[in-house]
């Protein structure tokens, strides 16, 4: 039994789109059906380019008058930036949001935790409970272990931080994402992953009948056509973490695959891959010679 850690999210922004066309420009710009999005339920989608790859994976959240995504820093002003690119004659303002902030709990006991704490529990991924008289918002993030983020201003977080005592390092949050199959994009990965290659269709994070959004031509030829090449697998190496963006190679030195993100584990690291499926089953290696080991496949 894992206990439950708290952890900062230091490396996650918030970004908020306002105006009467929030909902219709998002819905023309990201991969997830915005119609479903409310209060009481997240989203997970993508940001992708007309070549269909994506430029950004965002957790989606309703916070009053605004449309949140939670992006990760690395992505996030180039993010803001494009999408301002298109907004055109649209009644929409997109910032980061300095005035909403958040951590994560991670652990079996996270759900007690909370309930201490106050706070409502949301029972699966992506479901949303709203401490509407202290502005707080929960979300139910993915993966076997219980793991949530609590959304808030400043001041309504400063005496939960206060409770759960000092908040651990990011690196925590990586390893779960890594294990729940969530890919995140930086910097030296976007526009490198059509989305179903990433798996993002399995969390959910793709509507196939919602209409034109940037890139959807792409992911529907790979959908209807059943032409996914290559998934994202959980795989160990040892020594340091390699880095997003890095080479696999298989034994011959032809293309395997790319680093998707990893996070030290042990003596080793917890990898997130892209790798092409009729290289999975043959001896992988990074660009420097370690050997790469497969612990997890896509469902």
């Amino acid at each position: 039994m894992k206990p439950c850690i708290p952890v900062q999210l230091d490396a996650l922004v918030h970004v908020a789109v306002r105006g009467d066309d929030a909902l219709p420009f998002l819905q023309g710009q990201l991969s997830n059906d915005l119609r479903q999005l409310s209060p009481e339920r997240g989203q997970i989608g993508s940001y992708n380019s007309a070549k269909g790859r994506m430029l950004a994976v965002a957790h989606l959240l309703r916070c009053g008058d605004a449309i949140v995504l939670e992006l990760h820093r690395d992505i996030a002003a180039a993010t803001c930036r494009r999408l301002r690119m298109f907004v055109l004659r649209s009644r929409v303002t997109i910032d980061e949001d300095d005035t909403l902030a958040s951590f994560g709990l991670i652990g079996d006991q996270s759900a007690m935790r909370l309930a201490e704490l106050s706070l409502p529990v949301p029972a699966a991924a992506l479901d949303c409970a709203q401490d509407t008289e202290r502005g707080i918002t929960v979300l139910r993030r993915f993966g076997e272990m219980p793991r949530y983020s609590v959304h808030g201003t400043p001041a309504a977080l400063a005496p939960l931080l206060a409770a759960v005592g000092p908040l651990q390092d990011f690196a925590h949050w990586r390893r779960a994402d890594i294990e729940a199959g969530v890919p995140t994009v930086y910097a030296a990965t976007s526009d490198h992953f059509v989305p179903q290659t990433a798996s993002l269709d399995r969390l959910g994070g793709i509507s196939f009948d919602k209409g034109c959004y940037t890139g959807q031509e792409i992911v529907a030829r790979l959908h209807y056509l059943g032409q996914i090449k290559r998934r994202l697998f959980v795989a160990r190496t040892d020594g340091q973490p390699p880095a997003p963006g890095d080479e696999i190679r298989s034994a011959d030195g032809a293309a395997a695959g790319e680093i998707v993100d990893a996070v030290g584990e042990g003596p080793g690291a917890l990898v997130a891959a892209v790798l092409q499926l009729a290289q999975a089953d043959t001896m992988l290696q990074l660009t420097d010679g370690r050997a790469l080991h497969i612990v997890r496949c896509p469902d």
